[in-house]
């Protein structure tokens, strides 16, 4: 196609100076800045390739290809406004362009305006015009993601799979139809779309990240469904692998970075999961999801003032871009930042925000029954913990939070069967309770229900899972104390004040069994640093009563008297 130039007289003195000549042509040459437009666009230099466009299209405005470009770089600075005009302005040049109409459908799809976007890509479709280097699955893809931002995930995967039939290799389609099948639960055909669309490697101007961070979304999503915690965790590290690879690409991508923290949590690695929370905030402040994740990373650090914060900014001020469970998210975080701070009734009253919002979410059931156990509502908070366990027969914290609960009630017996499932639930890839302080606590309540033995085969896995564990040591003592093993016990409480010497209750301990052994020099000393520690210890204060009698009486018979 061929433009018209614009005329200009000459100065004679760019004439004597050819390079200032140059430059001067240039402010006027329509073709030069319509390629440079191009060009930049090309190599993603929006900013530069803007200025270069604005100039294409003031000096020529009937191009209909320049606008194009120019809807294009806007498109892809986010400003989705602008770029709407720039299609339209294409589209009063060239009425039957179904190339533009497509990039209309996905301005207005970005925009919220969703209905005129359905419309522009089926206008662009039913005209079958000219599609430039594009193909109808562009429309297609865009009508999908139309009908993915209004809820019809039905109609969004008919789209996709049209986009496929109309171009088998067009990747932005598989890696929409695998989101799609996500929703409906179709986790195992979803990852092979997002696999298609990584291999097929065909994008056209979408962003190829969002198939990585799909896939990682998928394997987090299919992880907990696997028949062992280790099959589990594989798939949480092959998410994480999916997360870094999409970070390599595109560094500046908050939801990968996000969903990446979310994973390091999910397997307890806490410092990292707030890095990466902290990383996608740098890129956007006001990231409701991200501020959540960091809320949640940080009561997990025990850092709760902070953690509130970071709740109170994602609800007040965050963007409303969530995830599936939606704020319900960061209500149930903020009851735990709340009870952190030993303030039960907000906190109760925050988590019972998040359930009012998703009564199916698990997580907040578990925190409601925490709540209420502080409060000590028992009853009430067994309910809670049963509504988390039966929709998630495998959460180790429900368990936990069972046993915790009928040990208060001295429901000894069923709260040793809730320790075992936590043991046996998803604790075994990492998180929050951990497999040693189940273990500790199921050694602790086996010595409350007199089963020594078995509690002192806990009180081995906790020290197994971490050996400078003083809890772990300790309980182990406890069990074999009760168990008249008192050689191994005072080994056993000697190596919990190695690692904690300022324990009152393992001084106590210590002199109770050098007491046993009839070892009553030893005995008086240990239990003499138990008082110095807590004079309040009545339990040590009779037993020091006790063997200073005794060792009064044996001095009394040494001495005849």
């Amino acid at each position: 196609m061929q433009f018209k130039r614009f005329l200009a007289i000459i100065p004679v003195s760019l004439l004597l100076f050819p390079s200032i000549a140059v430059a001067q042509e240039k402010l006027v040459d329509f073709d030069y800045w319509a390629s440079l437009c191009d060009t930049l666009l090309q190599a993603e230099d929006y900013e530069k390739a803007l200025e270069a466009c604005d100039q294409a299209v003031g000096l020529f405005p009937n191009d209909p290809e320049a606008w194009k470009n120019r809807g294009d770089v806007l498109f892809a600075l986010a400003r989705y406004g602008d770029a709407l005009v720039s299609y339209e302005q294409v589209l009063r040049r060239s009425p039957t362009d179904s190339l533009a109409l497509a990039k209309r459908c996905a301005s207005l799809t970005a925009l919220g305006r969703t209905d005129d976007a359905v419309v522009a890509c089926e206008e662009g479709l039913e005209i079958d015009g000219d599609w430039g280097e594009g193909t109808p699955a562009i429309a297609w893809y865009n009508r999908g993601v139309a009908m993915t931002q209004v809820g019809d995930h039905s109609q969004a995967l008919e789209s996709y799979d049209w986009a496929i039939r109309t171009n088998p290799g067009y990747s932005p389609a598989y890696a929409g139809r695998c989101s799609t099948l996500a929703e409906f639960s179709r986790f195992e055909e979803a990852l092979k779309a997002c696999d298609r669309a990584i291999q097929a490697d065909n994008w056209s101007d979408i962003n190829p990240t969002t198939a990585l961070v799909n896939r990682g979304r998928i394997l987090v999503q299919l992880a907990p469904t696997q028949d062992t915690s280790q099959e589990a965790l594989t798939f949480y590290q092959e998410a994480l692998k999916t997360y870094d690879e999409a970070l390599a690409a595109d560094p500046d991508n908050e939801e990968a970075w996000t969903e990446q923290g979310t994973v390091l949590g999910l397997l307890g690695r806490n410092t990292e999961s707030l890095a990466s929370q902290d990383w996608a905030l740098t890129l956007d402040e006001n990231y409701a999801l991200a501020l959540a994740n960091r809320c949640a990373a940080l009561n997990r650090l025990g850092q709760y003032t902070d953690a509130q914060a970071a709740c109170d900014k994602a609800l007040q001020e965050g963007d409303d871009r969530w995830n599936r469970i939606g704020s319900a998210y960061a209500w149930s975080q903020r009851g735990n930042s709340l009870a952190g701070q030993f303030k039960y009734e907000e906190g109760l009253t925050s988590v019972n925000r998040a359930l009012t919002l998703n009564p199916t979410y698990e997580q907040a059931w578990i925190n409601q029954s925490t709540l209420l156990w502080l409060l000590e509502r028992y009853d009430e908070a067994l309910v809670s913990t049963q509504e988390a366990i039966d929709l998630n027969p495998e959460s180790s914290r429900a368990w936990y939070n069972r046993g915790r609960i009928l040990t208060t009630l001295r429901e000894y017996e069923d709260a040793i069967v809730a320790y075992r499932m936590a043991l046996e639930g998803d604790a075994q890839i990492g998180g929050q309770p951990s497999l040693e302080k189940i273990a500790i606590n199921l050694s602790a309540v086996l010595w409350r229900a007199g089963r020594y033995e078995e509690g002192v085969r806990a009180a081995v896995e906790a020290i197994g899972l971490n050996p400078d564990s003083a809890l772990g040591w300790y309980n182990r003592a406890l069990n074999l104390m009760s168990n008249r093993q008192y050689t191994k016990a005072l080994e056993a409480y000697q190596k919990t004040l190695e690692l904690n010497p300022n324990d009152a209750n393992a001084w106590m301990g210590l002199g109770v069994t050098h007491r046993a052994l009839k070892e009553y020099p030893e005995s008086l000393a240990a239990l003499t640093k138990a008082l110095e520690l807590n004079p309040d210890n009545t339990q040590a204060q009779e037993n020091f009563d006790d063997v200073t009698k005794i060792l009064e009486d044996l001095q009394n018979e040494a001495s005849g008297g």
